[in-house]
């Protein structure tokens, strides 16, 4: 591989993560309205990527080399060859409460990531991603006291967290792989209050909160692949990986205005607080899972996930924002026709997934569950089929109708790009 292609492979990772996700972290663009982002650190993106996602977010204890596992830090040793993985998400939802109906349409960055191999058992590599969205809007009344009139409340919440991150999966021994992520989460969250006093007047008034967060965190993840049938014909794999409790300090600015008519009153403006220092709990989280691999053939895998999100901690105060526990299930199988046949599409992996678990949210003291179905292709391109261009599809609904809840319905698109190079190969003379 020439220096030039190494250097194109580089700057497209690095101006996709610069040109795509600060961009859109600025403009406050996400996965579309959600009244649940309002809660904890907003709605998060999780780990996988689109091959993961076709499968249920499954497949913590297996990785087929070809593409990388972000749900285990230990299964990127998979990846023997230079690997940049690039994704992009987009989402459709109807929300309903009550009589309220929304129709959003949402997009984003979903991942870049890069891993090569240092030696024969190291892989190092390094991603880049969106880690929470925060998107929602409202609008209520309340009568004011002592008069026939009503105030009119408006609640909006932009932004979210993003997560830069390095990488180690190191191949210990034949059987078992350990990994380790460093990360970096930054990103800013404005979140408004607006109460219009209708008179002849019009007095809008607001408070406007802002935090900027930026802090590290870690995980660990281990995988072990134990033979069944001999040469390689069929393997158990097992997979873990457990993320660390994270204090992400942050710092805060709130300030009051007043404005008549659409126009902000000279001198009704003032800052409350000013970089006031703070930060939220993210709790921990572990995913384990078992598989069976009948290598460049059927992967059947089934993952359970928990994190405790009773413990998240609110910025600068105790609340929980009333999060519980979840618990989750993901389900995932990939099927390769044939890996050496002639026929194109018999070199296509095909997926299918099932996930369904309860949120953290809790809206008039009842739960909000979350089910979906998937389904995945991965189809080779270029020449070899040595890369791949692979596309999920999630429908699946979180929340019930009911006095005061919400339910989202929503249909979820990933699209991924692979491509692989082999780099630091001795050259050899004949």
């Amino acid at each position: 591989m020439s220096l030039y292609k190494r250097i194109a492979i580089l700057a497209v990772a690095l101006t996709l993560g610069y040109n795509v996700l600060a961009p859109i972290q600025v403009n406050g663009q996400g996965l579309g309205n959600s009244p649940y982002s309002s809660l904890g650190v907003g709605e998060l993106y999780g780990d996988g990527f689109s091959d993961n996602v076709g499968m249920g977010q499954s497949g913590v204890s297996t990785g087929n080399g070809f593409q990388i596992n972000n749900l285990n830090p230990a299964l990127w040793s998979r990846n023997k060859y230079t690997t940049l993985d690039v994704g992009l998400i987009g989402q459709y939802k109807d929300v309903v409460s009550g009589n309220n109906k929304q129709q959003t349409l949402g997009g984003n960055l979903a991942y870049v990531a890069l891993a090569f191999p240092v030696s024969r058992r190291w892989t190092l590599g390094g991603s880049l991603k969106p880690y929470s969205s925060v998107d929602f809007e409202n609008t209520s009344t309340r009568v004011i006291p002592g008069t026939p009139d009503q105030a009119v409340y408006f609640n909006t919440g932009k932004g979210g967290i993003n997560k830069a991150s390095i990488t180690n999966g190191y191949q210990l021994g034949k059987y078992i792989s350990l990994g380790l992520e460093a990360s970096y989460y930054f990103g800013n969250v404005r979140k408004a209050t607006e109460v219009l006093i209708p008179s002849s007047t019009n007095y809008l008034i607001g408070i406007n909160d802002r935090i900027a967060y930026s802090d590290f965190g870690a995980r660990a993840g281990v995988a072990v692949r134990i033979p069944v049938k001999k040469d390689n014909k069929l393997n158990l794999n097992l997979g873990g990986a457990y993320s660390f409790k994270t204090d992400l300090n942050g710092t805060q600015t709130r300030t009051l205005e007043l404005s008549q008519d659409s126009y902000v009153i000279p001198g009704a403006t003032d800052t409350l607080s000013k970089n006031l220092a703070g930060s939220v709990t993210v709790p921990t989280q572990y995913q384990v899972g078992m598989s069976l691999e009948w290598p460049l053939k059927l992967v059947v895998s089934a993952d359970y996930n928990r994190q405790e999100w009773s413990q998240y901690k609110a910025f600068r105060n105790s609340s929980n924002d009333g999060l519980r526990n979840v618990n989750r299930l993901n389900l995932g199988v990939e099927y390769l026709p044939r890996f050496l046949s002639l026929n194109y599409f018999d070199r296509v992996r095909y997926r299918v997934g099932f996930s369904h678990g309860n949120s953290p949210y809790v809206i008039n003291g009842k739960g909000v569950n979350d089910t979906n179905i998937s389904l995945g292709f991965t189809f080779p391109m270029g020449y070899g089929y040595q890369n791949f261009l692979s596309i999920a599809f999630v429908g699946g609904q979180r929340g019930v109708t009911g006095t005061g809840l919400v339910r989202e319905r929503y249909g979820r698109a990933v699209l991924g790009i692979t491509l692989l190079e082999r780099w630091f190969q001795k050259q050899k003379l004949d």
